[in-house]
């Protein structure tokens, strides 16, 4: 009897710890199990074979950087900042199991079919598609010319619906879209980084099934000159372009990005870099804009932490500091020898620059943020340089040059802590705007730690409001923003406390609690054999 019982408890012990290490290794098995008990001792045999299904082989996707020229379709595009964009499994063929790069891969699928060879009509289809080991999932992406379709999306292994243009966050790391353009890329699910993840720095996209516009015509210098009877492009008193050049005919031309780089007047030395610590970004100057009038980008996006202060890249005068429909909260920084630079979408303003317009170099002028039509994106700044030559001055707001070159070579500085000021923010448009700013607004002030949200009290109740010394208006009540949501556990919990759960069984700590298991009813079983001893004298 003692060694059927023994038998039975070692038999399940085993068993447990099989099951549990096979699935920690996160291997697929099929068990066939044969169990014969033989009723005269008591015994129990457990027999078992088991079956492993190996995972398919990746093949090393074919790289190469994006041309100048319109690409139909790709498998997937890479753009780090400031770095050319690298274009994966373009032009798009049909491809089994593939991966970039092979080992730790960032991108990984397990099968593309391509038609069509023709800009506009070159089609790709991606099936099992994977980010990051996992983070990010499709069953499905397929697109003509980067418009196309996503289906079976995943975010840690939890489905999330996706809606057109609307951003959805992935961990505190990034955030996903459906249907988007990035410079000249378009696809149906573009990923970018709001911080360095798996080796890529911060502002870095990544597309899929992507397609790519040619690059935009560029022209050798303004050659845009005044004529009788022409209407000239203006710049309004907002800060927003106004209409464009009307001939005598009335044919409106749409003057195209520049491709001169004048100097300013002083040496890079004399600038600093517009971002407090850098920020990252790539040449997007030129780039398709459907909301800007003429159709491009007439600067670069500076991607940095919603609240880094911004600062003053030369000594010189503030002004149009305000509200813009494009631009949000906007500032113009007018520099000794003329030249403009524009920068959009702050969070809010340092407090001083309200009454005191005049700047040095690297002085706070606001703080990083996502005001106007940046709203749903990520924080950035958008930054211009305007030069003061009068070839660029007369073509107004399209005097734009691009900033790329200039960003490259300005001297990037830390803003001491003691030199940051408070912020400061002024009175927003009614309606959505005003709504968009105050929670930009609400956010610069937990960014900056101004503002505290500790737990709520209870469950369902609005989470308590800490008020940390900081004069009106600029408390969190007078901001005007409703309180946000508790912040909502990343799917990703679900996945790690499963992997957690197998590492606990079949790990050395589950080893322990089966040996303190089987202990435990040994210990059990000996009482109860004394205690039947004891009651049952000896004859």
């Amino acid at each position: 009897m003692r060694l059927g019982v023994w038998s039975l408890v070692l038999g399940v012990v085993l068993a447990v710890l099989g099951a549990a290490s096979a699935y920690a290794a996160g291997t697929t098995t099929t068990t066939t199990t044969t169990t014969t008990s033989t009723t005269t001792t008591g015994t129990t045999t457990t027999t078992g074979t088991t079956t492993s299904t190996p995972p398919p082989s990746y093949s090393r996707l074919t790289a190469s950087y994006l041309p100048g020229s319109c690409v139909g379709a790709g498998a997937a595009a890479i753009a780090e900042p400031g770095r050319r964009v690298l274009m994966l499994g373009a032009p798009a063929s049909s491809l089994g199991p593939s991966a970039y790069p092979t080992k730790a891969p960032i991108v990984r699928f397990l099968s593309s079919s391509a038609t069509g060879s023709a800009c506009k009509t070159a089609h790709v289809a991606l099936e099992s598609v994977s980010l990051f080991g996992g983070a990010v999932t499709a069953r499905s992406v397929a697109a003509t010319h980067g418009r196309g379709t996503v289906s079976g999306f995943a975010i840690y292994g939890s489905p999330v619906t996706l809606r057109a243009g609307h951003a959805v966050r992935i961990g505190g790391w990034g955030e996903v879209t459906l249907e988007k353009t990035v410079g000249r890329l378009t696809a149906p699910l573009v990923v970018q980084l709001l911080a360095a993840h798996h080796g890529l720095p911060a502002g870095t996209t990544i597309a899929f099934a992507f397609g790519a516009s040619p690059q935009a015509a560029h022209k050798s210098r303004p050659t845009h000159h005044h004529s009788a009877g022409s209407t000239h492009t203006t710049t309004t008193s907002s800060g927003s372009p106004g209409k464009a050049r009307k001939h005598r005919h009335g044919k409106h031309v749409v003057r195209q990005p520049l491709t001169a780089v004048p100097g300013l007047g002083y040496k890079p030395s004399h600038y600093v870099f517009p971002i407090d610590g850098g920020a990252s970004y790539i040449d997007t100057y030129g780039a398709n804009r459907n909301d800007v009038y003429d159709g491009w980008h007439h600067g670069d996006d500076l991607f940095a932490p919603l609240g880094t202060p911004v600062v003053a890249v030369a000594r010189g005068t503030l002004s149009l500091v305000g509200w813009n429909e494009l631009g949000g909260w906007r500032v113009w920084l007018t520099d000794k020898k003329g030249n403009s630079f524009y920068y959009a979408h702050l969070a809010g303003y340092a407090r001083w620059i309200l009454t005191h317009r005049h700047v040095r170099a690297g002085q706070v002028i606001g703080f990083l943020g996502r005001t106007g039509d940046a709203f749903t994106t990520t924080p950035h700044v958008h930054f211009e340089v305007h030069p003061h030559q009068p070839a660029f001055v007369k073509l107004g707001y399209d005097g734009a040059v691009n900033p790329t070159t200039y960003l490259h070579k300005w001297k990037i500085e830390h803003v001491p802590a003691d030199e940051i000021p408070q912020p400061a923010r002024l009175k927003a448009p009614v309606g959505a705007p005003r709504q968009e700013a105050a929670v930009v607004w609400h956010q610069l002030l937990v960014a900056r730690h101004l503002l505290g949200l500790p737990a709520p009290t209870s469950a369902s109740g609005p989470p308590a409001v800490v008020q940390r010394p900081f004069p009106h208006p600029l408390s969190y009540a007078a901001s005007g923003a409703a309180p946000l949501p508790l912040a909502v556990r990343p799917a990703s919990a679900q996945v790690s406390s499963r992997s957690d759960m197998a590492l606990l069984v079949g790990g050395p700590l589950g080893g322990a609690l089966a040996l303190a298991a089987v202990a435990a009813v040994a210990f059990t079983f000996r009482r109860r054999r004394r205690a039947a001893a004891a009651a049952d004298p000896p004859s």
